[in-house]
């Protein structure tokens, strides 16, 4: 007899269980997913006894909630990412804690396994690189980090197994993952801030109670009457989302303003990538910063997978929101790599320095002299400013030339090769006597501008240490890597500024 079929597995549709599809929008509805955890570790869900959350973040504050219906009996307590077990108001030592759209770097989630803490991790997305992820797996750690999903949703489809996610849960999901798979999704973003009858500051709530998170504060009933009322919640979100419609005309104002004052920049650890990007104060940043992003996409047309947005606040250090479109950059990895968070299309970081600009990203290069050689180089003018993208490129038909590649400063849509020599500006480090007749010798500190280079010579002429009076005849000068370096981009400036090189056009020639 022949064994039975197995039986069929069966597709589960969230939005079906959880009876939301009429305020979805259908095509997007696939977005919306369920999570089912496996159950190899040494701890489960009823043994988490401290919950620490992310006091700036909306959707970690619903993952803290969502834990406390199945743990009536647990700590809760919220934190910011960057901080550590030592300035915590409950104890952790020995006990199992739950961070809930939060992780602490590895030294400090070090700290916390060496005091006897066994810990689980809940977030949307990476903060630990692959090996300390995987260091702090092998010693026990449960990290679970799913990008489809909000950290509040995670936290439910861990802590409630069986119950369907609550309205509330998936719709500040879909805010902070930016989704838009809710009809009014763009407005319930905008809104989102007045979820808790107009309460937009959780941390302000949690440091005025003076002491840890507890069962019965009001800001988890509040949050808690919606998480328990879907009913309540579908009119709260009409609420939220008229909110957001209402303050359409302010995002559309600081958008404007914005694009009167945006540049476009490229960081220089991710040269591939252009980044729309001003320096401003929004409550919409975000918003801003997506603006920027299709902007630039816009004019690059067929190039919308190399763009992206950014909006700098300077305060107390460089604070940066990133936002990308869907096949954009993953700005996750922007973030990442300065020690910041976020999913592909939305991210964000800090720097302690107002230096950060300028060491980090490309600083625009003036053009020496005309540039115009054939359709596959950028056609360029005295004065003309260039990003740099990728420099000191070689090619088999002119083996001896340096070539670079980049954009128009203010044309970001145009770009090409050309010539290193045509915007470079070399100071010697060193005395270099002359090789021979016809070879000028170099002193240290000669600021020379070059037209032609020729393997270890470099052909040019030598600028004085003022205004030039009368220009000196192109000479050859010895040429290497240890003998000059290129001056920055600010500093090349600031050295023609001073010599009035560009008011004699027969220097350029």
């Amino acid at each position: 007899m022949a064994p039975p079929p197995p039986p069929t597995r069966r597709l589960r549709d969230a939005v079906a269980r959880e009876n939301i599809a009429e305020l979805v929008d259908l095509q997007r509805r696939g977005l919306i997913k369920s999570k089912e955890f496996s159950g190899h570790h040494d701890f489960g869900p009823e043994d988490v006894q401290v919950v620490l959350f992310d006091v700036y973040s909306l959707d970690s504050f619903a993952a803290c909630c969502a834990a406390r219906k199945a743990l009536p009996h647990a700590e809760f307590e919220g934190v910011t990412r960057s901080g550590c077990g030592e300035n915590l108001n409950v104890e952790v030592r020995d006990k199992v804690i739950a961070l809930l759209g939060v992780c602490w770097d590895y030294d400090d989630m070090r700290n916390l396994i060496e005091n006897g803490a066994q810990v689980l991790v809940l977030q949307s997305e990476d903060t630990l690189s692959e090996p300390d992820k995987n260091d702090l797996i092998q010693l026990g750690t449960w990290i679970e980090v799913d990008p489809r999903l909000g950290a509040g949703v995670l936290a439910w489809e861990f802590f409630n197994k069986g119950d369907p996610v609550p309205l509330l849960l998936r719709a500040i999901e879909d805010s902070y993952l930016g989704r838009n798979v809710f009809k009014d999704g763009k407005a319930m973003e905008d809104g989102i801030d007045v979820l808790l009858e107009d309460v937009t500051d959780i941390n302000a709530e949690v440091k005025a109670l003076l002491r840890p998170v507890a069962y019965r504060d009001e800001i988890f009933t509040k949050f808690n009457h919606l998480l328990n009322d879907n009913q309540a919640t579908r009119k709260r979100l009409q609420v939220i989302a008229e909110k957001g419609r209402e303050r359409a005309a302010e995002i559309a104002a600081d958008q404007a303003r914005a694009a009167a004052s945006c540049v476009v920049r490229v960081f220089r650890h991710f040269p591939a990538w252009k980044c729309n990007m001003v320096l401003m104060s929004s409550k919409f940043e975000g918003r801003v910063a997506e603006f920027l992003a299709q902007q630039l996409a816009d004019r690059c047309a067929g190039d919308e997978g190399r763009c992206f947005g950014a909006v700098l606040e300077i305060a107390n250090g460089v604070r940066v929101v990133l936002r990308s479109l869907e096949g954009g950059p993953d700005v996750s990895q922007i973030a990442g790599h300065f020690g910041g968070c976020g999913s592909a299309t939305r991210a964000f970081f800090k720097a302690g320095s107002s230096t950060f600009l300028e060491s980090n990203l490309e600083q625009p290069e003036v053009v020496l002299r005309d540039v115009s050689l054939d359709s596959s180089c950028l056609t360029l003018k005295p004065k003309d400013l260039v990003t740099v993208m990728v420099r000191d490129q070689h090619f088999r038909d002119s083996p001896l030339d340096d070539w670079s590649w980049g954009f128009k400063v203010g044309e970001p849509e145009k770009e090409g090769w050309f010539p290193t020599l045509s915007y470079s500006v070399y100071i010697a480090v060193r005395t270099e006597p002359s090789h021979g007749t016809g070879v000028k010798p170099v002193k240290e500190g000669d600021i020379v501008v070059g037209h032609l280079q020729r393997g270890k010579y470099i052909y040019g002429r030598r600028l004085p240490g003022g205004p030039i009076e009368t220009p000196e005849l192109k000479s050859w000068f010895p040429f290497a890597e240890d003998l000059f370096k290129r001056l920055h981009a600010s500093s090349a400036a600031v050295a023609l500024l001073d010599a009035g090189f560009f008011r004699m056009p027969e220097i350029l020639a």
